[in-house]
């Protein structure tokens, strides 16, 4: 068994790799519904009980909490956005490059994604603090087997906001952002069914070497990043350009812009991430966390139908847990001595390894394999356009491309659209069942609620939550006024009820 938490010191079901059998009986599948109910395997109750005392023993001390009351050591409102003069951020950064070998600079291009970051993506930000838990202790690991700065932990904030199964318009794909051919030349397996390169842990450990050779190459690491952005080709063209020079902010004008704007992203997510109670941020409580997941070996081809079906656990999770797996389907290998692997909540791995052959031979002849993307469903709603909108502003509002906006209503290039029209959205699927992270809608603080704005929320639809609230009551309250458009992750307080 590979194990997922590799700084752990213990390991779950190392059984499962000394069995020697490769094969199991087929069983016919009409018959297995009722083989579930009457021969589904508990876990021993011994092993359940060893697995929750560890898990208990090693994270106790360390527990993270939630409570805003703690966390909130300035006693901001939860909607303010708290902004700091020039001195006092330059003394933060500076102490920021105290404890880093990466350079860290505060000019205008870092203040401006700073306010961008801090001000605009902050549910973003939000969530990412909470995923964390999730995903930094792996990365921590590999940057310190490498000796590399632990600051490039925030990288794949910026790169796909933690998001396994993130693309590009380019085609980079995973947390870390991989091209196809880069990913291929690292050594990371992409066909059919598998890529690796939403792989938690084969695409960190990958990044973290790609990262320790960029360095390797410039000896500077503001260059070995915008190298990993944009590639060695055009940093060293920028360097050409800028007459040998080997500093960033002096050969930044001949770097693709998208470059120009990585590396101070890179620094603005760091000080954030860094200074979050200072800014009024606090991490989103995730579904799943480095203590609630495991990994154990699978010997057959199986469906996550298989195994959700069986072990009574949600798709979505597994989808969430494993997104290497493209189309849902864990084949098997014929040459390699390892086979693949799939991340469980703990408290599942002893009843998959107690019910392997139920599991893979339920309805197996049954199931299909379908893109996972398949299951981020999108919702589709209708927009009534108000006076003062654009088609711009519609789109931020939904989360979506202008150029979709355009496509789904058959829009002229002008984007031409009037009052009381009715637009045709197909809005993204937020559900926090698949992204691994779940968002309270409202939490009670100083005596008022606070609500935080989701995709497509009005006033008028806020107000409807609330018995005796109306959305005058609302624009009281906040800074907000009928026609303003309400960006998801904003905070409006509301008298309580």
């Amino acid at each position: 068994m590979r194990n997922w938490v590799a700084i752990l010191l213990f390991t779950i079901g190392l059984g499962v790799n000394a069995q020697s059998s490769n094969t199991v009986n087929t069983i016919d599948s009409s018959a297995i519904d009722s083989l579930i109910e009457t021969h589904f395997l508990p876990d021993d109750p011994f092993m359940a009980m060893l697995d929750s005392l560890y898990e208990a023993d090693a994270f106790n001390n360390s527990a993270i909490s939630y409570d805003l009351s703690v966390l909130n050591i300035h006693k901001f409102p939860l909607d303010s956005i708290p902004v700091y003069n020039d001195s006092i951020m330059h003394l933060r950064m500076h102490d920021l490059n105290i404890i880093s070998p990466i350079e860290f600079t505060y000019n205008d291009k870092v203040k401006r994604l700073i306010s961008v970051y801090g001000t605009h993506r902050r549910l973003m930000l939000s969530r990412v603090m909470g995923m964390s838990q999730l995903y930094f202790p792996l990365f921590e690991e590999e940057l310190s087997r490498k000796d590399l700065p632990m600051e490039l932990k925030y990288l794949p904030v910026v790169e796909s906001a933690l998001n396994n199964t993130a693309r590009s318009r380019a085609g980079a794909v995973g947390m870390w952002q991989f091209m196809y051919r880069t990913g291929k030349y690292l050594g990371l397996e992409i066909n059919s069914y598998v890529d690796e390169r939403r792989d938690p842990i084969k695409s960190t450990q990958t990044a973290i070497k790609y990262l320790s050779y960029l360095h390797g190459l410039y000896d500077d690491w503001l260059l070995a990043l915008a190298a990993y952005n944009a590639g060695p080709g055009n940093v060293n063209k920028a360097i050409r350009r800028a007459g040998g020079k080997k500093n960033f902010w002096a050969i930044q004008y001949g770097l693709p812009k998208e470059t120009r704007n990585y590396v101070p992203s890179f620094m603005a997510v760091v000080y954030l991430m860094s200074h979050s109670a200072d800014h009024n941020l606090y991490p989103a409580e995730p579904k799943f966390n480095l203590r609630n997941v495991d990994t154990v070996t699978v010997r057959q081809a199986v469906h996550f139908n298989q195994i959700s079906e069986v072990l009574c656990m949600s798709q979505s999770d597994l989808i969430f847990l494993n997104p290497q797996y493209k189309r849902a389907y864990i084949p098997i290998k014929s040459t390699d001595t390892i086979n693949y692997t799939i991340t469980l909540p703990i408290s599942l791995i002893g009843d998959f390894i107690t019910n392997e052959e139920i599991i893979y031979n339920y309805k197996a002849n049954d199931v299909e394999t379908t893109p996972i993307d398949a299951y981020a469903s999108r919702s589709e709603l209708v927009h009534r356009v108000r006076k003062g909108e654009s088609v711009g502003l519609i789109a931020q509002r939904y989360n979506v491309r202008i150029s979709d906006v355009r496509e789904w209503n058959k829009l002229s290039s002008k984007n031409y659209i009037y009052p009381g029209q009715k637009l045709l959205i197909f809005a993204k699927n937020t559900s926090s069942g698949s992204r691994g992270y779940s968002i309270k809608s409202e939490v009670t603080y100083n005596g008022y609620l606070y609500y935080t704005i989701r995709s497509g929320d009005t006033l008028w639809d806020i107000a409807k939550k609330y018995q005796g609230v109306s959305a005058n009551d609302i624009i009281k309250l906040n800074p907000v006024t009928a026609q303003k458009i309400l960006k998801p992750g904003m905070k409006i307080k509301i008298k309580s009820t």
